[in-house]
């Protein structure tokens, strides 16, 4: 259903999904190929001409249907990318390609990629609610409300107040996720074993480190083939921020419901209609934001099953994460969206606040 036209806009943003696509993804792959070859010819490993030839393959020379042929057959998707570019290159450069290279130093470096287009994607839309907040605060720095502890009336408050605590832990998750990146978009450079192995000439650390800086990417030592504790640590942060937005987007929903009626998503013809009571406005965007948030939470939970490597590579857990990290990612975003939504449309009645005070 995340793929479905009709409902994809409803879990996931049309930037992140962009991001997350199989032609994005592909794309990825092919631009690590590219960089390798490109940091290696600059070692003196790789002859140029092969660089160039690299170069002029782009998406749109893919024959993706073998691409999935060769995929289906061998269970992992460069060994196919690879032949077509070595054919592409010719047969006197076809050695060049993927030189000194395995599947997992280009889908972990092209992950890496990914996961920090992700981030930004997610943190500017965190910011956007960030905003939102803040000038609920500004706009009502004196509105009263009746708490509530427990589900019972406690005793006044200020609105404000609440707004305050959501704020500061989105603030904390932003600042979770910001060093989250940090321990976990890495490139991957290591060959077979991840230890630069093949790399005879002791030149690997100098292709990694070029590599890193050719893609905006941090360098893990030794390597982080078989230790998924970066990508874990983004992933639960995603999750940790969904669960602040699932809290916020319920309490929005509970204030908005016709018992306490306190706050309402800003209503425009049609949004929010019933098929059979026509007298009702539902809040679509808290509920979707609270769904969307709730998915992207427990989706994240496997992420820490995932790290269970054994010895030096796990195809068992290592194929897990090419399902769960993009779908967190976009469940994340999705849950940003519907809250931005809700945020920016909400509108505050003081007056049945200060009635629910009596």
């Amino acid at each position: 259903m995340l793929e479905w036209q009709l409902m994809q806009g409803s879990f996931s943003s049309t930037d992140m999904r962009h991001i997350w696509s199989e032609s994005s993804t592909i794309s990825a792959w092919i631009k690590v190929e590219q960089t390798l070859a490109r940091t290696q010819s600059d070692a003196g490993l790789v002859p140029n001409e092969a660089v160039v030839a690299l170069d002029g393959f782009g998406i749109g020379k893919l024959d993706q249907e073998r691409l999935r042929q060769d995929m289906a057959l061998v269970g992992r998707p460069i060994v196919g990318l690879v032949g077509q570019l070595r054919e592409h290159v010719g047969e006197d450069l076809a050695k060049f390609v993927h030189f000194n290279s395995t599947t997992q130093d280009i889908m972990d470096t092209a992950l890496a990629m990914q996961m920090k287009l992700g981030l930004a994607t997610v943190l500017s839309d965190l910011d956007q609610l960030v905003f939102s907040l803040t000038g609920l605060i500004k706009e009502h720095p004196n509105t009263r409300m009746i708490g509530r502890t427990n589900g019972q009336h406690a005793i006044p408050m200020l609105l404000r107040t609440k707004f305050e605590v959501w704020l500061e832990e989105l603030l904390r998750r932003r600042e979770v996720i910001t060093e989250a990146e940090k321990r976990g978009v890495f490139v991957q450079v290591g060959g077979p074993l991840g230890d630069l192995s093949n790399y005879s000439d002791g030149t690997g650390t100098e292709i990694k480190v070029r590599m890193a800086e050719a893609l905006g990417l941090g360098v893990a030592e030794p390597h982080w083939q078989n230790a998924r504790d970066g990508v874990a640590d983004i992933v639960t942060a995603l999750g940790a921020l969904c669960a602040t937005i699932c809290k916020i987007a319920h309490n929005i929903n509970l204030l908005s419901s016709s018992d306490i009626g306190e706050v309402c998503e800003c209503h425009e013809n049609g949004r929010g209609a019933s098929s059979s009571m026509h007298h009702k406005r539902n809040q679509r965007a808290s509920e979707f934001a609270e769904a969307v948030a709730r998915l992207g939470r427990q989706r994240s939970e496997q992420i820490g099953e995932l790290t269970l490597h054994q010895h030096e590579r796990s195809g068992g857990v290592w194929v897990g994460e090419w399902l769960v990290v993009p779908e967190v990612f976009l469940l994340s975003s999705g849950a940003l969206s519907w809250a931005n939504r809700m945020l920016s449309d909400l509108r505050v009645d003081e007056g049945g606040m200060e009635q629910n005070l009596i």
